[in-house]
């Protein structure tokens, strides 16, 4: 009875609605973190720009871990046909103008698989935490301290992160996907 009740939706529209999903959350949510991050300015004030850099880099790491966990959120086939919807969004010229793909590829996804490949008991918390450090060390501000460890900061951008990310299951839960008989 409830599978009737979903929307039918492509890959690429489910991608697509992931994107915009997290970008709300962040959008949502962006006024928990906005003091502490200007705090680590210099003279504490977020332009406009700035603001803009801070948001889209916040953006390129749950972007990441969205990505990455596509085969955990998916039966195989699914998994194959949303991450060629994934594939087709990034690669959209709408997407590529804002360059999103040459940090989640040379720089994300490399690490996240590093820290897979090391087999940590709670994968889903140590990928989310190197996602966090590489976001840390990301973001141009120059009053942060070196170490996450001893920055509010990080105390902050943890969480906030996480709670940005797992949108996959919710949407699973709204729309079944419709396999493009082209693609089988």
């Amino acid at each position: 009875m409830q599978e009737m009740d979903k929307k039918q939706i492509t890959p690429t529209e489910l991608a697509a609605a992931m994107m915009q999903f997290t970008m709300r959350s962040i959008e949502n949510s962006w006024d928990t973190l906005k003091p502490v991050a200007a705090a680590y300015l210099e003279d504490a004030i977020l332009t406009e720009a700035k603001e803009d850099e801070l948001l889209r880099e916040i953006y390129i790491a749950a972007l990441a871990l969205e990505i990455y966990c596509i085969p955990y959120a998916f039966d195989v086939e699914t998994a194959n046909l949303v991450s060629l919807g994934m594939g087709e969004i990034m690669a959209s010229d709408a997407l590529a103008e804002h360059r999103l793909s040459e940090s989640l590829r040379e720089i994300y996804l490399p690490r996240l698989d590093a820290v897979n490949q090391t087999a940590p008991e709670d994968l889903a918390l140590a990928l989310a935490e190197e996602a966090a450090r590489i976001l840390y060390d990301r973001l141009a501000l120059p009053l942060k301290p070196s170490d996450p460890a001893n920055s509010l900061l990080w105390v902050k951008l943890f969480p906030f992160l996480v709670q940005l990310i797992g949108k996959w299951p919710i949407l699973s839960a709204k729309f079944e996907i419709q396999v493009d008989p082209l693609l089988t």
